[in-house]
């Protein structure tokens, strides 16, 4: 019986070893290739994961990940900020959290996160209040003193298409925008970690490309472990050189692993 081909478009992942920094990474993709790397399925990961092992490399490099410090947003309604009071120095993300606050209409409970008093004014009230114009903002200041919550957020994290930053898993303890105005992102082992922008590293860009998948399953016997990533890497360079014997197309090949950890399926991305 014959291997099914799936007609798809995914993504196929370029690791260029050249230190730049996040903007001049992204430039340098945009112009090559199509962007930065964008990583939303654990498939995408696994290609994007076998590019760098066969350049053997190890170390941190960008991807499309960003902070988005400019999409401020009242959370009733959910409606961008016209009307903007910041105290001086402020929104600076002193400690990486999304969310800041003033004053509001009716006082809720005391100490208390943002989370916890949008949830209490949900449900008792309207929502935290919105301040739209100066005389808001000034009924609202006259109200209170000292630090209290208003329904001001931002989205934080995503990717360089504007969608949400959900699929790859933060390294522990980040992003904790340690040096202050850590707004951008780079992969470490697998894991997201935020870093100042000006930093000079490696980067993943990514190209869209239509094509067929074909899956093989391959059943591996060694007395080595299959799992230890120069094996991989030995394995995959093997069934690529197969392949370029047997098929006049271009390939990429990349490995999928079993629930179990036992390394039994490879699928065959035939351009």
């Amino acid at each position: 019986m014959g291997i099914p081909l799936v007609h798809s478009v995914y993504s196929k992942y370029h690791l260029v070893l050249q230190g730049k920094n996040w903007s001049d990474a992204q430039t340098y993709c945009q112009a090559r290739y199509t962007d930065l790397a964008i990583v939303k399925s654990n498939d995408e990961m696994v290609r994007l994961q076998n590019e760098a092992q066969i350049q053997n490399f190890s170390s941190g490099a960008w991807i499309g990940l960003y902070n988005d410090i400019n999409s401020w947003r009242w959370s009733m309604g959910n409606v961008p900020v016209g009307f903007t009071g910041w105290y001086s120095g402020l929104p600076n993300n002193g400690g990486g959290d999304n969310t800041t606050g003033n004053p509001g209409y009716v006082r809720g409970p005391s100490s208390v996160t943002w989370l916890a008093a949008q949830a209490y004014c949900r449900k008792y009230y309207t929502d935290l209040v919105s301040i739209n114009d100066a005389k808001e903002n000034s009924i609202v200041i006259g109200m209170t003193s000292g630090w209290t919550w208003i329904g001001l957020y931002r989205d934080g994290w995503k990717w360089i298409d504007k969608t949400t930053f959900s699929t790859i898993s933060w390294a522990s303890g980040k992003p904790d925008n340690a040096l202050w105005h850590e707004n951008c992102g780079y992969l470490n082992n697998g894991q997201a970690v935020d870093a100042l922008c000006s930093d000079m590293m490696p980067f993943f860009c990514y190209s869209g490309v239509t094509g067929e998948q074909q899956i093989l399953r391959v059943k591996v016997q060694s007395t080595q472990d299959v799992n230890d990533p120069a094996v991989m890497t030995a394995i995959l360079a093997k069934i690529k050189e197969l392949s370029d014997n047997a098929m006049a197309q271009n390939i990429t090949v990349s490995w999928r692993a079993r629930s179990d950890g036992k390394l039994t399926c490879w699928s065959v991305w035939i351009e």
